[in-house]
């Protein structure tokens, strides 16, 4: 495919049912209103959406009601209205087998797409959400990464938030091994759980590239060898919710669940430049991300 329109490309939004398991749309979270601002903002640009994976999250809450939320159903609506293109992440895998097939009618459901090239100002762009390289999360079937994140789901119901009173998302806190992890669950006075996390043996080198930093930086030589066996030029990927770039061939999109909400916009001269997402304005991100050590490779 060839493009004449700026692509604005956003990622990893897992958005829930509006319970204490939604990291986007929990009580009294103002993402909602700023997602659908940021909406506006590109049908002013005339741009194109292309969703890279994680939109919806139903590793954390029941696949109906995620769809039928009240918020929910407006934003398929004007995605669909938008001709966003979907690219399926690990998180809502469930609706891999709906590609190409006619089950779900609204118009977004009909724009679901697995991994695909595109061709910008001569140079391949390559569009993925990440896991499909993450040896942890690139199963269609629940495997670890799904057991791990529903613990976390576990902590945010106890909670009645996903963030703590700090600010600080449990799920990060979960993510930490030793005592670190031991102290927040005390916080939460949930032994049990605490219990139930040792008894599955979570370890920091398990846990997903947005728990984990570690995991991310491995994940960069995996995006690297990808990149070099598919004879590409741009990787435009989400999933480890760290937006930045390397070079001028690793652009990741960032998150809308976590501190800032981030996007990047794809000029049609190819040049691609990562933005955050603030008080209905975008705001350049000019993060650099060190080039991956190929020894670290999975």
């Amino acid at each position: 495919m060839s493009n004449r329109k700026t692509v604005f490309a956003i990622s990893d939004l897992h958005i829930g049912d509006g319970g204490p398991r939604d990291n986007f749309g929990y009580e009294g979270s103002d993402r909602p209103k700023q997602l659908m601002a940021f909406l506006d903002y590109v049908e002013r640009e005339d741009g194109e959406v292309v969703i890279v994976g994680d939109l919806l999250d139903f590793w954390q809450a029941n696949f109906s009601r995620v769809l039928t939320n009240g918020f929910n159903s407006k934003l398929i609506e004007r995605l669909g209205e938008l001709k966003a293109t979907y690219v399926i992440g690990n998180h809502d895998i469930d609706l891999v087998g709906f590609v190409d097939h006619k089950l779900l009618s609204p118009p977004l459901f009909q724009r679901l797409s697995g991994p695909f090239n595109r061709d910008i100002n001569g140079k391949t762009f390559y569009f993925m959400h990440g896991h499909e390289v993450d040896p942890y999360n690139s199963g269609e079937v629940p495997g670890k990464g799904r057991l791990l994140t529903i613990f976390a789901g576990m902590a945010e119901s106890f909670a009645g938030s996903p963030e703590l009173a700090e600010g600080c998302p449990i799920e990060t806190m979960l993510a930490q091994t030793g005592e670190g992890a031991w102290n927040a669950i005390k916080v939460w006075g949930r032994r049990q759980l605490a219990k139930l996390l040792l008894l599955f043996g979570v370890a920091s080198n398990e846990l997903s590239p947005a728990q984990n930093s570690n995991r991310a930086t491995e994940l960069l030589v995996n995006y690297k060898a990808h990149k070099d066996r598919h004879h590409y030029d741009v990787l435009i990927v989400g999933h480890t919710h760290q937006p930045g770039r390397i070079g001028n061939w690793y652009f990741n999109t960032g998150s809308w669940a976590t501190t800032d909400n981030n996007f990047l916009r794809i000029d049609p001269d190819g040049r691609v430049e990562v933005f955050d997402w603030s008080h209905g304005h975008p705001r350049p991100n000019t993060r650099i991300i060190a080039e991956p050590d190929d020894k670290q490779a999975s």
